[in-house]
C-alpha cells in the first residue's frame, strides 16, 4: 500500500444530489438528480456520542479502575447554504412537491406539513486543489471528492431574512447508516487506463462519509434536475 498524492484541498467546486427510494437506492428515471454550482457552503459536522466512563476509587481514594469505553459515531449533521434557488434541485433535497405554473413547468414547491423533512438523498461535494498538482508524467490534476451516500430528514428550518442584502436558503438533514450505494451509479475516479470509472469498490454499508482524492473533475453545474438511467 502506498499514498497516493498529498494534496492541497482549496475551495469547493460543484455538488451533485440524487434522490433515493426508502430503502437508500437511487430512483432511476427523470428528474432523479441535480448538479449546482449555487451554494455558498456546505457543512458536514461528526454527530458523535462520547463513551461512558468507569471510575472506582478505593479506601483511600485513589482510582482503581478509570477508564473510558470509546465514542460512537451517531451521524453526520449536514448543512448546505444556497444562494442560487433551483426550485427541483430543492424538491430533492427536501422531499417537498413541485409547483407548477399552467405550462407544467417548476416555479417552486409549497412547504407542507406532510411532506416536511422527508427527503432521501445522497450527497457528493467537489473541492479544488490549491496547487493542481499532477503526478510525475501524469496530466491529469486531483480534487477532493466527499460522498455521504444516504442524506435523510433535509429540510428548510434555517431563517429565512428578506432584506437589502444578498438572500441566502440554508437545507439541513442528516446521515444514515444501511445504504445500499455499492459503487455508485456514476461515474467519479478514473481508472489505470485514464478512464472515467465508478468507485473502485463498493463502500461499507455503514458509511455515512468517503472522502477521496479523484482525478476525474466534477460534473458542470446545470440548472434544473436531470434524468439517469440504470
Amino acid at each position: 500500500m502506498t499514498n497516493l498524492v498529498c494534496a492541497r484541498p482549496l475551495q469547493g467546486e460543484t455538488l451533485r444530489v440524487t434522490r433515493l427510494d426508502e430503502c437508500g437506492n437511487p430512483e432511476f428515471g427523470d428528474c432523479a438528480y441535480a448538479v449546482s454550482d449555487g451554494y455558498v457552503q456546505a457543512v458536514l459536522t461528526p454527530n458523535t456520542e462520547d463513551g461512558e466512563r468507569f471510575l472506582q476509587r478505593n479506601a483511600n481514594g485513589r482510582a482503581i479502575i478509570n477508564q473510558r469505553s470509546a465514542p460512537s459515531l451517531n451521524w453526520y449533521d449536514v448543512s448546505i447554504q444556497f444562494q442560487e434557488v433551483d426550485p427541483e434541485l430543492f424538491t430533492i433535497i427536501t422531499g417537498l412537491q413541485p409547483y407548477m405554473d399552467d405550462q407544467d413547468r417548476v416555479i417552486g414547491f409549497p412547504v407542507t406539513e406532510s411532506d416536511f423533512a422527508t427527503a432521501n438523498f445522497a450527497l457528493e461535494v467537489w473541492m479544488g486543489n490549491a496547487e493542481e498538482e499532477c503526478l510525475p508524467g501524469d496530466p491529469l490534476p486531483f480534487f477532493g471528492y466527499n460522498l455521504l451516500p444516504w442524506v435523510v430528514e433535509g429540510a428548510l428550518s434555517e431563517d429565512i431574512t428578506i432584506t437589502n442584502d444578498l438572500i441566502t436558503f440554508t437545507v439541513v438533514g442528516r446521515t444514515r447508516k444501511g445504504t445500499p450505494w455499492g459503487v455508485g451509479p456514476y461515474d467519479v475516479v478514473v481508472d489505470v487506463a485514464e478512464a472515467p470509472s465508478p468507485l473502485f469498490t463498493a463502500i461499507p454499508t455503514d458509511t455515512h462519509h468517503l472522502p477521496i482524492w479523484t482525478q476525474l473533475a466534477p460534473p458542470a453545474a446545470h440548472c434544473g434536475c436531470l434524468s439517469l438511467s440504470s
